[in-house]
């Protein structure tokens, strides 16, 4: 029985001939056969293990498959794998689609299986995402198409570890890899997806054309084009113009016209988490609970939402979508009540306030900067002073990868269930974690080692009071998703943010 779950190089032609050029669309009237996306960041890498950026994954999820993949409201179906099952607890069964090959006409298989996930667990990998498959603790090749996964202990989000949200589930080709070396796909990927690189230019655009031997059938339109472009103005003036077909993270103010003549808009619930984290494994003032509480009473979240995304989103009372398993409704957000922030501060020791440095990406997430400069102003007026700064994506994935981001950072996250999200932004040692708290760990551990709902509930309501109290985090809100399209295009969003092209087409 399957159980179910919702959730939440460089400037130079690649793997072709540097003198291959892109052929022109096919001359039929009202025919379109390229679709061109502006997202705000170009690829970080096209290895799909050795990333954290949901801009990165939506370009690679057209080159690579995964096993299980979603719906648009987050159920789970079938991909390379056609079936799972649980024959004991600790043991995922995956039942694996036959007849598939890599675009280099490799064979898909357990062992590619086996392999994917080996070279992602190795310790020496280092994989960023580590933490989406870190319960996983071998992969077994049954037969030639069956695998089974084996746990430590009973997961019950296993099938978010094989999906696209853990990026590293990508599968990838064992035998590319080593005959061409482990860094091959940084720069010319192979996969079993819908598309095949032709172009990275970047900072430029990435080009993709559809595989005609794609298992799933050839995708309807021809040509994927991503381009990077961190300004919205500019993405709107793109879209307006037919430069693009999709443009991403459009504001509220400009919706209403966007939805006449050669463009609309979809939007849609993000499963996306706004929210500040606090670094409190190094010396500074936000190792004191106090401060942290203090910072979470000095803004006016329901201001901001209201200001800057016209009400839209749902504002959050901890760092969980609203969607994901185990959220309460009663939970409530700390209120905005500057006198009881300075209060606090002066309690912890600091009654004129601090010096505290904030990191972002600049263009990021829609309306990020303006977020962040409201949110300075509001600790301001308690007296804690920001040293802002706003990193280029390249900057921010190097001091991720370092585990540097001092103070306050904004990273953002998602996913509809605590393990996804509490795990890794919170559990001492996690790659993404600037927490620890042995009382939290035990929990944490607990919650994602049994697959029990009820009891699964009932440990992640104990976690959330320890997360109140000790607020390691500022949560804000969820931020709607919003896109502008070519009205022509026929293309349904996903709250999780991955871009799934596979069914569109244009009209």
């Amino acid at each position: 029985m399957k159980p179910r779950f919702r959730s939440g190089l460089f400037g130079i032609v690649l793997g072709v001939s540097a003198a291959v050029t892109l052929q022109p669309a096919k001359a039929q009237a009202q025919v379109k056969d390229t679709l061109v996306v502006a997202q705000q960041t170009d690829a970080y890498t096209l290895d799909p293990a050795k990333h954290t950026l949901i801009t990165t994954a939506n370009i690679l999820f057209h080159i690579y498959d995964v096993l299980v993949t979603q719906d648009a409201e987050g159920a789970p179906k079938p991909a390379l794998a056609v079936s799972w099952s649980n024959p004991d607890p600790l043991t995922w069964r995956f039942k694996l689609r036959e007849g598939v090959k890599f675009s280099n006409g490799e064979e898909f298989n357990a062992d590619a299986v086996k392999f994917t996930y080996d070279r992602a667990l190795d310790p020496s990998f280092k994989a960023p995402n580590f933490s989406r498959i870190a319960a996983i603790k071998s992969v077994e090749v049954v037969d030639k198409y069956t695998v089974d996964f084996k746990t430590a202990t009973p997961f019950p989000t296993m099938l978010f570890s094989v999906n696209e949200g853990a990026f590293a589930s990508m599968i990838v080709p064992p035998d590319y890899l080593r005959e061409k070396g482990p860094d091959a796909l940084v720069t010319a990927p192979v996969g079993t997806g819908p598309y095949r690189l032709v172009e990275w230019r970047k900072d430029n655009r990435i080009v993709l054309e559809a595989n005609p031997a794609y298992w799933g059938g050839a995708p309807k339109i021809a040509r994927l084009i991503f381009r990077p472009i961190r300004e919205t103005r500019t993405r709107i003036a793109e879209l307006t113009s037919g430069g693009v077909d999709i443009a991403v993270d459009i504001p509220p103010e400009d919706v209403p016209p966007l939805k006449s003549g050669n463009t609309k808009v979809a939007a849609i619930a993000s499963d996306t988490l706004y929210f500040y984290a606090f670094d409190t494994l190094k010396p500074s003032p936000l190792q004191n609970k106090l401060v942290r509480q203090a910072l979470n009473y000095a803004v006016d979240v329901d201001a901001i939402q209201q200001a800057l995304l016209s009400g839209m989103g749902q504002r959050i009372a901890l760092t969980l979508p609203t969607t994901a398993f185990g959220y309460d409704k009663s939970w409530q957000p700390y209120p905005y009540d500057p006198k009881k922030a300075r209060a606090l501060l002066a309690e912890a020791g600091y009654p004129n306030g601090f010096t505290i440095p904030l990191i972002s990406r600049q263009g990021r997430y829609l309306k990020d900067r303006e977020i962040m400069e409201a949110t300075i102003g509001f600790l301001a007026k308690v007296g804690v002073k920001v040293e802002a700064q706003y990193l280029s994506p390249g900057v921010w994935a190097e001091i991720s990868e370092k585990k540097a981001r001092d103070g306050i950072s904004f990273p953002g996250w998602g996913g509809r269930d605590p393990d996804i999200v509490w795990h890794p932004l919170l559990h001492t040692g996690q790659y993404q974690s600037y927490y620890s708290n042995p009382e939290l760990d035990k929990l944490l551990d607990a919650g994602r080692s049994t697959l029990d709902l009820n009891e699964r509930k009932a440990i992640y309501a104990k976690a959330a009071a320890i997360i109140k109290e000790e607020a390691p985090q500022l949560p804000l809100l969820q931020p709607p998703l919003i896109y502008g399209m070519n009205a022509r295009l026929h293309w349904q969003p996903r709250g999780d943010g991955v871009i799934d092209l596979r069914q569109a087409y244009f009209e």
